[in-house]
């Protein structure tokens, strides 16, 4: 079955371990979207700059020869864009040569890893393969919703008739807010982020008392509580340390915190050799969000083995099965989530449980890929 699978590096971390199943199992044409303003996301740091917008080989960018364990750079390819302005003449030519590329490929099946901005209007309007788009966020986060965003959903679902969600929880609001019907729903998950593995050679010491945020910085993420439970978790762990690492503005005052050394803001990218360094050093990761959809913060932790405190919200109760491979607590509960964190630094052997769990999970359990893939290249041939 011949796949055309298109992405951009804001998911590339997802990317990469859901494609190498893929390219493993089906005929995938893996097309990579590169606008100015994502050259510096999750996975990838993009230094290469070409002077001509186009549609590139991927064995033109040093920047993804050191994942070729995990794709075929001889079929991805990197929709390289040299403008930001949506309808700029660049921008249009290539919504143009994308199609044609496309049309020469002659895939069964075109599936697209979240919404296609307004640069592919010309590529959705012209092209009649089936198509199905995976919504990552079928409720925008609080604090993230704007007009363009509603706009954008509102193109990607005239020409999509067929969506993947990563969990059931939200299934029913998806359907009331965006008047879908089942018969043209599926169903998908995240698996481990298991490339981050690459990054793994050394053997780094757990610190005591240690433990990591990481991620892009949003009023959604609940970092403002998570803060002001660890000043009660400093009271009885005098020597304990949260690091909140990841970029982004924060919508609380942090000076407060600045000052206690019990506390770490690493405001900024963080690259995939630091995060792993960061992970492995601490004993569990923490996701306090206020809401969710999934998280690949948890998908990246369980990679590497490593437990997450987290609340029940959005489909993360899909992803952690309380005290197995983690801890599910309430939002926005202050109290709950420093008493949590306490138990988990008074229990070493419960995390340690916890470890072994994950890494069977990984391997056997329904986050591995191999297992996700084969139940999408079902999805596929039921388009068809």
């Amino acid at each position: 079955m011949k796949i055309v699978y298109i992405s951009n590096p804001s998911f590339f971390d997802m990317d990469l371990s859901l494609t190498k199943e893929l390219f493993q199992q089906t005929d995938l044409y893996f097309f990579i979207d590169l606008p100015p303003y994502s050259r510096k996301s999750t996975a990838l740091d993009f230094k290469t700059v070409l002077n001509k917008a186009g549609i590139y080989p991927a064995t033109d960018f040093d920047e993804l020869k050191e994942f070729t364990d995990y794709i075929d750079l001889n079929r991805t390819l990197v929709i390289y864009r040299t403008s930001e302005k949506t309808y700029s003449a660049s921008n249009l030519l290539l919504q143009y040569t994308l199609a044609r590329a496309i049309q020469k490929i002659n895939p069964n099946v075109i599936h697209c890893n979240n919404f296609l901005n307004f640069n592919f209007t010309y590529f959705l309007y012209t092209n009649r393969i089936p198509k199905i788009l995976t919504v990552h966020d079928p409720i925008p986060h609080s604090g993230e919703s704007s007009k363009k965003h509603t706009a954008i959903s509102q193109l990607n679902y005239k020409f999509f008739n067929n969506i993947i969600l990563l969990n059931t929880s939200q299934t029913e609001a998806y359907l009331i807010n965006f008047g879908k019907t089942i018969s043209n729903l599926f169903f998908s998950r995240l698996g481990s982020y298991s490339y981050f593995q690459i990054y793994n050679q050394s053997k780094y010491i757990k610190k005591r008392n240690q433990i990591l945020f990481f991620g892009r910085i949003s009023p959604y993420k609940g970092i403002e509580e998570l803060c002001r439970a660890f000043r009660l978790v400093a009271t009885e762990f005098t020597d304990a340390k949260l690091i909140i690492a990841g970029s982004g503005e924060y919508d609380f005052n942090i000076n407060p915190f600045l000052v206690s050394p019990n506390y770490v803001f690493l405001n900024r990218y963080i690259p995939n050799a630091e995060l792993v360094q960061l992970i492995q050093e601490s004993q569990f990761v923490v996701c306090p969000y206020k809401d969710a959809t999934q998280s690949g913060v948890i998908m990246t932790s369980f990679a590497l083995d490593q437990p997450v405190v987290a609340t029940n919200v959005g489909g993360l109760k899909e992803m952690i099965i309380h005290n197995q491979t983690g801890l599910l607590i309430e939002p926005n509960n202050i109290p709950q989530l420093a008493n949590s964190i306490k138990w988990m630094f008074q229990n070493p052997d419960v995390i340690e449980k916890m470890r072994e769990n994950i890494k069977f999970l990984n391997i056997n359990g329904n986050i591995s890929w191999n297992k996700i893939v084969k139940g999408l290249v079902s999805i596929y041939s039921r388009l068809n």
